[in-house]
């Protein structure tokens, strides 16, 4: 299933580079916007979640949530449009 990954990491320092690894771990993905990813993956949102979570700082907000292959766009770059639109996809 694609998950869409949205965050707001809120503590002084933030790492991000721990969180992109639980994403990129999870599976194929794509970082369409800032603080957005969308990932293909067999982990449930919940699982997700909690990775990202341990990842992180106690403070920082975590949204995990399957899209649906019926989504739309606006100016989003070429390469997530790209990776959305792929075969390989798994809806």
């Amino acid at each position: 299933m694609v998950l869409q990954i949205a965050y707001d990491l809120h503590q002084h320092g933030r790492d991000y580079d721990a969180v992109y690894a639980v994403i990129k771990a999870a599976g194929s993905n794509t970082h369409p916007q800032g603080s957005v990813w969308l990932v293909d993956t067999l982990t449930s949102p919940q699982l997700l979640r909690d990775g990202l979570h341990k990842a992180g700082d106690e403070n920082d907000e975590y949204f995990v949530a399957p899209i649906t292959r019926n989504w739309a766009s606006f100016n989003m770059n070429k390469e997530s449009v790209e990776w959305l639109n792929s075969s390989s996809r798994r809806w």
